[in-house]
C-alpha cells in the first residue's frame, strides 16, 4: 500500500533580486512500513523535502499524496524528529512526552499508560521524573523519539537526529530507533550525510545532487542487510560493496563538478 507519493515536486526560494531553485522534479513514493534515506551534500534540499512533507513549507509545483489524498486535504499525523531534541528544560521527561496529547486535549489514563510503556521500551522509565538537563544527549533524543511517537504518526521524518551524538551512542540509538519504528510499522524518511547510516537503516537510499536539488539515483539496499539490525548490518559481507558503490558515485560527481 502506497502511503506517501511525491510527484514532480519543485521548490523556489524567492527574494527581492529573484529566486533560488532549491528542488527540481522530485518524485518518489513509500510503501507502508518502508524506511528510506535521502543522502546528499549540504544545500541539495534534503531538509526542504522533509519540511514540505511536514506541511511547514508550501512547494512551488508538483503534487504530494498521503493515502492517495492530496496533502492539503489529508489529516494524517506526521512525526518530525530534528537534530536537536527541543525538550522543554522546565518540564520533566514524562511531561515533555505528554506535551502533544496535552495540547490536543487528549490526556487521560490510557495516554499516560502509553507514555509509560514507550518510555520503558526506550529505557527511560527510571528517569521519567527527571529534567532534560539531567540527561545525556542520547537519553534526550530517546525522549524526543517517544514524544514524537505519542501522537501515533504513520509517517515519520528524521532530520539527522543522531548527528550531534558520539559514535557509540549514535550506533546504539540507530538500533533503537530502527527497532521501534519497525515494531510500530512507521513509514520513515531519514535525511543524513552518513553513507553507513543510510545503508544500515534503510530499505532504499535516494541520492541527491545540488544546484538545484535533484535525485541522481535510487539504490535498493540488499535484502540480507534489511533483515538485520543496523549494528549487525554494518558487519555483514554485503555492507561494504554497496558502501563502495555509493562512495564511488559521490566521488565521481564531485570530480565532475556536479555538486556532490
Amino acid at each position: 500500500m502506497t502511503i506517501l507519493k511525491l510527484a514532480g515536486i519543485s521548490h523556489h526560494y524567492f527574494s527581492k533580486n529573484g529566486y533560488t531553485k532549491a528542488l527540481e522534479d522530485i518524485s518518489f513514493s513509500l510503501e507502508r512500513g518502508e524506511f528510506i534515506s535521502i543522502l546528499g551534500p549540504s544545500g541539495c534540499g534534503k531538509s526542504t523535502i522533509l519540511s514540505i512533507i511536514a506541511r511547514l513549507l508550501q512547494h512551488t509545483s508538483g503534487d504530494i499524496f498521503i493515502h492517495e489524498v492530496p496533502i492539503k486535504e489529508s489529516k494524517e499525523e506526521i512525526g518530525y524528529m530534528l537534530q536537536q531534541d527541543y525538550l522543554f528544560p522546565w518540564k520533566t521527561v514524562l511531561q515533555n512526552v505528554l506535551l502533544g496529547p496535552k495540547i490536543q486535549k487528549r490526556e487521560d489514563e490510557a495516554i499516560e499508560d502509553r507514555a509509560n510503556v514507550l518510555l520503558q521500551e526506550v529505557g527511560l522509565s527510571n528517569v521519567k521524573n527527571q529534567y532534560p538537563t539531567e540527561l545525556s544527549g542520547g537519553m534526550r533524543q530517546r525522549a524526543a523519539l517517544v514524544r514524537t511517537l505519542m501522537n501515533n504518526p504513520e509517517i515519520f521524518l528524521l532530520d539527522e537526529p543522531f548527528s550531534s551524538l558520539d559514535f557509540q551512542t549514535k550506533l546504539k540509538l540507530e538500533d533503537l530507533v530502527a527497532t521501534i519504528l519497525n515494531q510500530y510499522e512507521k513509514t520513515t524518511i531519514l535525511v543524513t550525510h552518513d553513507i553507513g547510516e543510510a545503508i544500515a537503516m534503510s530499505d532504499r537510499i535516494i541520492m541527491m545532487e545540488a544546484n538545484p536539488g535533484r535525485i541522481v539515483k535510487i539504490y535498493d539496499v540488499p535484502t540480507e542487510l534489511r533483515a538485520e539490525s543496523p549494528i549487525v548490518a554494518r558487519k555483514h559481507d554485503a555492507f561494504q560493496p554497496i558502501f563502495d558503490t555509493i562512495w564511488q558515485e559521490l566521488e565521481k560527481k564531485e570530480k565532475s563538478g556536479e555538486g556532490i
